[in-house]
């Protein structure tokens, strides 16, 4: 396990220039949190614990980061995600001869990307394929039923970039501070109901208002944090050009979106996405590959 966070640092303070965003943001969540678990521990006179604070968010993150990358911790997520490894010879015989080709093409255009990536399955129907963690790629049952071989190959290049501009990672990282960033909000929210009933409006008032301070960081975070989720689509759609699989990946995304039927976004969906209007990704892609 240590050899394999050694590597990833590596790989980390390499690629991490593009990203300074999502450190910032975790950094304040970890201060964030600090302050949340502080607020709580006051009214209970905790002090103590309250002193102990920073210590005890240290631990918690550490433990949290090391176990979301190991390998256990991974097939944790995996299974909690509903996602299995090829079992059926039909399914193999099909899209192991892709994803190796994919494979050795992207990493001509990367030769970091990292080399334990393995495919995996979701029995769901929905036309999709993402990744997560380190070495979890996924296809739906859809994407594998409704689609062809071709596009396939679109859509697994498209998420080895993911992995090759460490976008799994980040989110991994973001995902532990947001994680418990929210535990405490709900936390704290409750002490604010606790004492609307029992210590009068002004104390109440003054709770009300620090919860609107965090919830609105919170908000303005995962705007700020899904318009950058947006340029690793498009990022991610370049490195699946680079490797050579971008007529592959515009064909995918044009029959998803004829099959999906999707609806115009409005302004509030477009802002809380955190994908590019697809129609967008397509011309981008057809303007790359003229």
């Amino acid at each position: 396990m240590w050899k394999r966070v050694f590597s990833i640092c590596e790989i980390l303070h390499k690629k991490l220039k593009g990203k300074l965003l999502y450190i910032f943001w975790f950094i304040f969540y970890y201060w964030m949190f600090i302050v949340l678990l502080r607020l709580i521990c006051w009214p209970f006179r905790l002090f103590s614990l309250w002193f102990l604070t920073p210590y005890i968010v240290f631990v918690l993150y550490l433990i949290s980061i090391l176990f979301a990358f190991s390998g256990v911790g991974e097939g944790l997520w995996r299974t909690l995600s509903g996602v299995r490894p090829l079992r059926l010879n039909k399914e193999k015989a099909r899209l192991l001869p892709l994803f190796k080709e994919v494979y050795e093409e992207a990493v001509k255009a990367d030769e970091r990307l990292p080399r334990n990536i393995r495919l995996y399955i979701k029995e769901d129907m929905g036309i999709n394929a993402y990744a997560f963690g380190t070495e979890t790629l996924v296809l739906t049952r859809g994407s594998i039923c409704l689609l062809s071989d071709d596009c396939i190959k679109g859509l697994i290049a498209h998420e080895f970039g993911h992995f090759s501009h460490l976008d799994t990672v980040v989110s991994l990282f973001m995902t532990i501070a947001n994680f418990y960033y929210s535990f405490l909000m709900v936390k704290l929210e409750k002490i604010k109901t606790r004492f609307d009933n029992s210590r009068g409006s002004i104390f109440s008032f003054l709770l009300g208002i620090i919860y609107w301070i965090f919830k609105s960081i919170q908000n303005l975070s995962n705007l700020l944090l899904m318009n950058e989720n947006r340029k690793q689509e498009y990022e991610a759609d370049n490195f699946a050009v680079k490797s050579g699989f971008g007529d592959e990946l515009a064909t995918a995304l044009i029959d998803i979106y004829e099959i999906s039927g999707s609806k115009p976004q409005t302004v509030k969906e477009m802002l809380n996405s955190s994908h590019p209007p697809i129609t967008k990704r397509i011309e981008r892609i057809e303007n790359s590959c003229k």
